[in-house]
């Protein structure tokens, strides 16, 4: 009988056992994936943000070379706090001439001086091989009595010598401070230079990863210990065994009808474009101050044979999601002449205007079609493209060559939803920008909280400073127009004065307002 059940009890205990030492060598394995990728993606973000950085002050350094700077005196130090002004997103940055001491520098918030140990520049890197004018290094230095160390860019120049610190954030959302002991990264020049640092030094440490940028002579290296593994290996076999299978299953299933339905709105979309369902309505753009047309915005409307019309809300993001924004965005723009073909021939000065998504700003064959259309007779003069906050630039300079080209065509550009989005200040400093375009969201404060609106006020005083022209969108009220014209904002757009009208009542609302 101890034989018998011997025989029947080990193969299940082995069997057992087997599993139970694969189960947590694949649990083990997965964590160890999980981690890596998490950390490589953590990485990467902190690449791209390092790179945007040295990208920004590569281009502040041209300007810096352009300063009527001599020493470091009252008038010295005025021309550097006028540059800071313009360009207070750039970082701290220290100037001297070639004709002072040579490991001085000059700042709005006083002199820094070279440390003893570093003036050898032993650990400097040059980004220009062949003129040696873009020196990066690492450097210790004294300022105000105290001794700071940072990462440093500077620029070799004919008149003066010019450098600026590179600053990084104390903190990131990628980086939990609650694990600072099982996690340890470093932002370090290709020479090993130490730039920063988040965490503690790890101890029982499985593996780095390291990441270099393509673009900059710098890499990102994080280290990964035992104890992250097992706390998220511990963390997810506690729920998987009981819950994988029914988890699964039901994330199958409603995967399957989330795509079942995609492609179905997918392929009406593919049709509807086919077909021009998709049509363009228009809001008008009001010179307040005058009860004159100067233009409109053209918006999409899914107008189904029936005669119902459809907002955008229940179909644009999945325009945007598929690509399919971009036959119909091209769509759209043949058809402004025709559709407002009186409108341009009576006034030269009305502009239409038409949004653009962040992907087609930076597509060359977007910029090469209306070129194209240019040449062709497009009234391109006519023709203002809009740039929304509400989807990030991921290649501004290119985004920048583009709109550029497409300026010398007479094309304004204007940004939309300022100050609701991504680019912020920076899309005004760094695109070449004609009009700002107030967001509802701040209009509204104007009756809601007219007593509170810094953020509109700020946005409108830049626009001036700037020399752009200001159009506020969602106005819907007689006393919001009141009070954006008090504001000396004269273009309007919203509601109050019409809302978005298909192509031929659009011409007879213009027509009405002519006479």
């Amino acid at each position: 009988m101890a034989q018998f059940r011997n025989k029947v009890f080990l193969p299940i205990v082995g069997v057992f056992l087997g599993a139970f030492s694969l189960m947590m060598l694949l649990s083990y394995a997965v964590a160890y994936w999980r981690v890596t990728t998490e950390v490589t993606s953590d990485a990467e973000q902190m690449i791209n943000y390092v790179e945007h950085k040295l990208n920004y002050a590569m281009r502040n350094m041209y300007k810096l070379e352009q300063l009527h700077y001599e020493k470091c005196d009252d008038k010295g130090r005025a021309e550097l706090e006028q540059f800071l002004l313009h360009h207070f997103n750039g970082g701290l940055f220290f100037v001297r001439s070639s004709q002072e001491q040579r490991y001085t520098y000059c700042s709005v918030v006083g002199e820094i001086v070279v440390a003893q140990k570093d003036r050898n520049f032993e650990n400097l890197i040059l980004l220009d091989e062949v003129n040696r004018q873009f020196p990066l290094a690492v450097l210790n230095y004294n300022w105000r009595e105290q001794d700071s160390r940072s990462l440093f860019l500077g620029y070799i120049g004919k008149k003066n010598t010019s450098a600026i610190r590179i600053t990084l954030d104390d903190s990131y959302a990628f980086f939990d401070p609650e694990c600072s002991k099982c996690r340890h990264v470093e932002v370090r020049l290709t020479n090993d230079s130490l730039v920063y640092s988040m965490g503690q030094p790890l101890v029982d440490l499985v593996s780095t990863v390291r990441i270099e940028s393509d673009r900059y002579p710098f890499y990102v290296a994080s280290q990964i210990n035992r104890n992250r593994i097992l706390k998220m290996m511990t963390n997810s076999l506690v729920f998987s065994l009981p819950l994988s299978l029914l988890v699964s299953f039901l994330c199958a299933y409603l995967f399957k009808l989330l795509q079942r339905s995609e492609r179905s709105l997918k392929q009406q979309l593919k049709r509807a474009i086919r077909q021009r369902e998709l049509v363009a309505f228009y809001q008008p753009i009001m010179d307040a101050a005058t009860g004159r047309i100067v233009g409109a915005e053209a918006l999409v409307r899914w107008v189904r044979p029936n005669g119902e019309v459809i907002p955008p809300v229940r179909f644009i993001d999945e325009l945007e999601r598929t690509a399919l924004i971009n036959p119909l965005t091209i769509q759209m723009l043949e058809q402004l002449p025709e559709d407002l073909a009186p409108i341009f021939a009576a006034d030269d000065e009305f502009r239409c205007s038409l949004n653009l998504v962040p992907e087609q700003v930076e597509q060359e064959d977007f910029c090469c079609h209306i070129e194209r259309l240019a040449t062709s007779g497009f009234p391109t003069h006519q023709l203002a493209l809009e740039i929304t906050e509400r989807l990030p630039l991921r290649n501004l300079e290119v985004a920048n060559q583009h709109l550029e080209r497409l300026k010398a065509l007479g094309v304004v550009i204007e940004l939309d939803d300022a100050g609701t989005g991504y680019g912020g200040a920076s899309y005004l400093q760094e695109l070449n920008i004609d009009i700002l375009k107030i967001d509802k969201l701040f209009v509204d404060t104007l009756v809601l909280s007219p007593n509170n609106t810094p953020v509109l006020d700020a946005y409108i005083q830049m626009a001036k400073t700037l020399k752009m022209e200001v159009i506020a969108e969602g106005v819907e009220t007689h006393e919001q127009s009141l009070a954006l014209l008090a504001r000396g904002v004269h273009l309007h757009q919203g509601y109050y004065f019409s809302k978005p009208l298909p192509a031929e009542e659009f011409i007879q609302f213009w027509l009405a307002k002519q006479n």
